[in-house]
This record gives structure tokens, C-alpha cells and sequence, in this order.
């Protein structure tokens, strides 16, 4: 098989092509807060923009890579375009107190829960 054969067969020049991928993430839960991990390999950290509107939360990465602009992939493992995940929240989290960092093209966000998000425990009386 011909090494100019790829995974997605492209016909535009890699200046053209404006492919969007589905972040990879990792949620965790604990008493307090939910945290999502997202990968970002290749992304500047003053390029990712994380927002939450009425719940979903929305994650963009523009991937900028400096190819000439007659360059032509012959093969190709590595995934050129930005990067983009939506996930619905709903009412769970306290907008107000999400933290973000980033470091080695991982995204941490700290999402506090919201007061009706979280367990309680109710005691059971004895009679």
C-alpha cells in the first residue's frame, strides 16, 4: 500500500483544510466539585477558550501549524485542525468558582458543585 494512502483521503492543500476534532476527556467526580481533564496536544494556551452558557460547557483550540502552502501530505499520524467539545452540565456547577489551567497541552477545569448538585446525607430518626 502506497504511503501517499491516509486515513482520511484529502484533496485540498494542508493551507485549506479546516478539520475540527472532538477533544479527548477524562470526568471525575468528588464530594465538592467535578474536574475535566482535556487533551490539547499542540494548542497555545492563550489560544483555548473555554466558555459555560445555560449549562453547556464549550471548549475551542485552534491548532496552527507553519507548513509551506504548496506542502502535500504523503503520510500523516498526526491530526491537523482545531479541537472542539461541547459537554451539557446543566444546573450542577457553580459558574462562579470554575478554575482553569493548562500545562503541557492539558486542560484542568475545577468545577465547584452548585448547592443542589451535591449529596446529602439524611439522618433517620429511631422511634
Amino acid at each position: 500500500m502506497s504511503t501517499a494512502v491516509l486515513e482520511k483521503k484529502e484533496t485540498k492543500k494542508a493551507s485549506e483544510q479546516k478539520n475540527v476534532y472532538r477533544a479527548p476527556i477524562a470526568f471525575y467526580e468528588t464530594g465538592d466539585s467535578f474536574i475535566v481533564l482535556v487533551e490539547l496536544p499542540g494548542a497555545d494556551e492563550s489560544s483555548v477558550r473555554v466558555q459555560l452558557n445555560k449549562g453547556v460547557l464549550t471548549i475551542e483550540a485552534p491548532l496552527k501549524v507553519d507548513l509551506p502552502q504548496d506542502a502535500r501530505a504523503t503520510y500523516s499520524e498526526i491530526r491537523l485542525g482545531d479541537y472542539r467539545r461541547t459537554i451539557e452540565l446543566g444546573d450542577q456547577i457553580d459558574e462562579e468558582k470554575i478554575e482553569a489551567s493548562f500545562t503541557a497541552g492539558l486542560l484542568k477545569l475545577t468545577m465547584p458543585k452548585s448547592k443542589t448538585a451535591k449529596t446529602r446525607k439524611i439522618p433517620i430518626k429511631t422511634a
